[in-house]
Formats: structure tokens, sequence, C-alpha cells
């Protein structure tokens, strides 16, 4: 079960990261989401392992702009179906664009 879970999580995240739910973020965080995809799906890696980059990829996907204009009904679902796995609730920051540009 554990290998599954970790595998939907991978997939949400590659999902929103194709929507363009991380472009904010910067090079640094994601080239750490990036490295997590890649522990997480290495089947050798041990279980303590992918714990803690279960819950940096899920720490770094928080930050997810779930509210762009090309993330997708399906994503979305699939991304709150990961976090209800895993036991957590969504708190997404609701920022408003005209006061980023100010």
């Amino acid at each position: 079960m554990q290998n599954t879970t970790y595998s939907m999580l991978v997939n949400a995240a590659g999902q929103l990261m194709q929507q363009h739910a991380f472009d904010h973020l910067s090079d640094d965080k994601l080239s750490r989401i990036r490295q997590s995809f890649q522990r997480l799906s290495n089947e050798k890696a041990s279980t303590q392992e992918k714990l803690k980059h279960g819950n940096e990829l899920l720490s770094l996907c928080g930050e997810a702009d779930l509210f762009n204009d090309m993330a997708t009904p399906q994503a979305l679902q699939q991304w709150f179906a990961v976090v209800n796995c895993f036991g957590l609730e969504q708190e997404q920051k609701v920022v408003c664009r005209q006061e980023e540009m100010d």
C-alpha cells in the first residue's frame, strides 16, 4: 500500500507540474521536486528514504498554485485524493494577482 500511495503522490505532483502549478517556485524548489520524483520512483529506496522524500514533496506541493488557468478538474481531484491518502487537509493560500504585481 505504501508504494501505491507514493506512486499516486508522484503522479499527482507530476500532473500539477505539467499544468504549470509550480511555475512561481524558485529553481531550487523545482529541483528539489524533481529529485523527490526520482527518489520516490526508485524501487530500491528504503521505507525511511521514501518517507523523507515523500514528506518533502508533500511540503513543496503545498505551495502549488491550484487556481491557475491550466489546472484541470481531473488533476485537482487526483491531488485531493493524494492529500486524503496521507491524512492531510489542503490549505491553499489565495493571493490576489493584483496584490502580487504591486
